[in-house]
C-alpha cells in the first residue's frame, strides 16, 4: 500500500494543501478545531511529511483558480480584471480554467484539482447535481461569484438581486406604470430566478398581475422572438435580465415604429458598457461585477489564511447596487 500524500491529507481534512502544511510549521496559526482534524487525519492515516510539504507553507506564491463558463461576456472580463487587481496585492498567481463543457465536467474538476491551487473562485451559475458533488468535495475554499451557492457550506458574494428586482418594480408602479413585462433567460440561471422571484412579489403585492416571458440569450433568437412579441402586445415597461437582451428588445421595438421610452420603458440589470452605447441610453439596476471580483478576492484570501473549508460558517456578501437611470425610462 503506497504512502499517503499531502493531498491525500488535505481531501480527507476539507482543507487546502497550505492549510495542511500550516498546520505541520505553524500550527498556532491554524485555528483549533482545524487544526486538530487535520492532526487526527495525519495519524489516522500514517502519513510522514517530507521537507516538500514542509515547505509548502512558507512558499511565496498562492494560487488561486477562477473557473468561468466563458470569456465571451463583457461582465466575465470586468470581474476577472476585479479578482486580478486585489491578487496582486498578495501576489497571488491566477489561473483561468474555462468550463464550457457541461459534458466532462468530472475531467474538468480533476484538471482544477490537479493543478495544486490553494482557492476557487467559482462564476458558473449552470451547476448540475454531478458539478455540485464535485465542488462540494473539492480539498481547497470554494467561493461563488455573483452567483448563488447551491448549498449552504459555501460562501458567496453578490448583490441582492431579488431585493434589486423588486425595488425598480416598486418604482415602476409608483410612477404610474401597470403594465410591466419581466424578461428572463431559458437557462436556468439562480440570479435569475431570484430576479424573476423579486419581480413577482412586487406585482402581486400592488395588486397586479406578473407578467414573465422567457427567451434565449443568442441575439439572432431574442431578436425574431421579440419582434414576435411585440407583434402582439407593447407593455408600457419591460424588464430585461441581461443589457444585452434589454437593447436587444428595444431595437425591435424601435423597428416597429414604437417609440422609446414614450410608449415603450426597457430595463436592463447589468450595466454593461453596452448601456451606453445604446440608442437611447439603457436605464440600468447596476451590478457591480468589477467591485464583486475585488471582494470576492478578499474573502477568498481570508478563507485559506484562516483554513476554512465547506464545513465552516462561510461568508455570503452582499455588494451595493444602485439604478442608473438614462433614457430608455420617463421621469
Amino acid at each position: 500500500m503506497s504512502q499517503p500524500k499531502i493531498y491525500d491529507i488535505a481531501g480527507a481534512a476539507g482543507v487546502s494543501l497550505a492549510t495542511v502544511s500550516r498546520v505541520l510549521n505553524h500550527p498556532e496559526k491554524v485555528k483549533k478545531e482545524t487544526r486538530e482534524r487535520v492532526l487526527r487525519i495525519i495519524r489516522e492515516k500514517g502519513y510522514k511529511p517530507n521537507a516538500n510539504a514542509r515547505g509548502l507553507a512558507s512558499r511565496r506564491s498562492t494560487t488561486v483558480a477562477i473557473v468561468v463558463p466563458k470569456l465571451t461576456r463583457a461582465s466575465v472580463a470586468e470581474m476577472i480584471q476585479g479578482v486580478s487587481d486585489s491578487a496582486q496585492k498578495y501576489g497571488y498567481t491566477i489561473r483561468l480554467f474555462v468550463n464550457d463543457d457541461p459534458t466532462r465536467a468530472k475531467d474538468f474538476w480533476a484538471e482544477v484539482i490537479a493543478s495544486s491551487v490553494d482557492g476557487i473562485l467559482f462564476l458558473n451559475d449552470e451547476m448540475t447535481q454531478e458539478v455540485y458533488e464535485l465542488v462540494k468535495n473539492t480539498p481547497v475554499p470554494v467561493l461563488f461569484i455573483n452567483s448563488v451557492a447551491k448549498g449552504e457550506q459555501f460562501g458567496s458574494v453578490g448583490i441582492d438581486y431579488q431585493g434589486c428586482a423588486y425595488q425598480i418594480t416598486e418604482e415602476m408602479i409608483r410612477r404610474g406604470n401597470k403594465d410591466i413585462l419581466f424578461v428572463s433567460n431559458e437557462r436556468v440561471y439562480s440570479v435569475n430566478i431570484l430576479m424573476e422571484k423579486g419581480y413577482h412579489e412586487a406585482m402581486v403585492a400592488n395588486g397586479l398581475e406578473p407578467k414573465i416571458i422567457y427567451s434565449s440569450g443568442e441575439l439572432a433568437v431574442n431578436e425574431k422572438f421579440f419582434s414576435e412579441y411585440l407583434d402582439h402586445h407593447v407593455p408600457e415597461v419591460a424588464m430585461l435580465v441581461r443589457d444585452s437582451m434589454a437593447i436587444s428588445f428595444m431595437n425591435s421595438a424601435i423597428r416597429k415604429g414604437i417609440k422609446v421610452p414614450d410608449q415603450l420603458q426597457v430595463i436592463g440589470f447589468q450595466n454593461t458598457r453596452y448601456a451606453l452605447l445604446a440608442n437611447p441610453k439603457l436605464t440600468c439596476v447596476e451590478i457591480p461585477i468589477y467591485e464583486i471580483g475585488n471582494q470576492a478576492m478578499e474573502v477568498l484570501t481570508k478563507l485559506m489564511k484562516e483554513g476554512l473549508t465547506v464545513d465552516s460558517d462561510n461568508p455570503h456578501l452582499l455588494v451595493d447596487y444602485k439604478i442608473i437611470w438614462r433614457e430608455t425610462t420617463r421621469n
